[in-house]
């Protein structure tokens, strides 16, 4: 097994696709960080774009792993790992491995633009170290989610330019629905509706009503389930949980310590599946 992981990891390092998602994900740290620094302000807080890796990675994760282990099938070298007696088990093990690394190094590209420009910015952390760290964690959990549902698309179709098309679909729609979902959830139960104004402008009679688009009782139970189990969900609330002055949201995120569980369990389930497929598959 170790074999094949540094195997593996030794031609992920040599795939051009590797180092333009690196490289990617460094730019995009660093439009990012530049995007939310304030203008006349010396400061600068790194929670403010942090996270904003997150909710793209299964869109990376998606052309990443499809075209890698693609290339994989194409190559030749899949059916040469099984006809020098490698297991199926530890074939497909190794490459979700690799591409699990290879996807927390885009996450650390990203993180690492966001330092560098900060630190140029005086730049500092607002909220406590190892609450930052934690949503790493979190983040990270949820990326290797990401992995394995990609991982389990490209081992199972060798077809590569079809499954970059398949798992792209794929991460837009998990990207789509979970942006739906939490814009949904974030609707407020009442909003204000101004009466009357003064001279100035100024609201001088306020009135409290309810608001039709806010979402209630069992649907917003199943709603909240479906947005801390996807981890399209986890990713979206995390690069929403600071706004642009690196400040905590007014929302209720005291559910993150559901996701690392969901993102196991995702991770484990499809993992799982995809290894009892992948031994029944015809490798030509």
């Amino acid at each position: 097994m170790s074999r094949l992981i540094i195997s593996s990891l030794t031609r992920l390092f040599q795939r051009v696709i590797f180092w333009i998602c690196f490289i990617g994900m460094f730019l995009y740290g660093v439009f990012m960080a530049f995007a939310t620094t304030p203008e006349n302000v010396l400061s600068f807080s790194f929670e403010s774009c942090f996270f904003g890796f997150a909710p793209i990675m299964g869109l990376v994760s998606a052309i990443f792993i499809s075209l890698f282990v693609g290339s994989e099938y194409s190559d030749g070298t899949m059916r040469n790992k099984v006809a020098v007696g490698h297991t199926r088990f530890s074939i497909y093990l190794s490459n979700f491995i690799a591409c699990s690394i290879a996807n927390i190094f885009f996450c650390l590209a990203y993180i690492l633009a966001v330092m560098v420009i900060g630190n140029m910015h005086s730049g500092t952390f607002l909220s406590a170290h190892n609450r930052i760290a934690y949503l790493i964690i979190c983040a990270f959990g949820a990326v290797i989610a990401f992995t394995s549902i990609m991982t389990f698309l490209a081992m199972l179709n060798r077809n590569k330019a079809a499954n970059v098309v398949v798992s792209m679909l794929l991460a837009i729609t998990m990207l789509a629905s979970g942006s739906f979902i939490y814009q949904r959830l974030c609707e407020p139960e009442m909003y204000d509706q101004y009466i009357s104004v003064d001279s100035n402008g100024v609201p001088t009679d306020v009135d409290r009503v309810p608001n039709p688009q806010y979402v209630g009782g069992t649907e917003r139970e199943v709603l909240e389930l479906l947005n801390n189990f996807l981890p399209s969900g986890q990713t979206i609330q995390l690069a929403d949980m600071f706004n642009s002055e690196g400040e905590d949201t007014s929302y209720d995120f005291s559910h993150t310590e559901q996701w690392l569980f969901y993102s196991l369990g995702i991770t484990i389930i499809t993992t799982a599946i995809g290894i009892g497929l992948y031994r029944r598959k015809e490798i030509k």
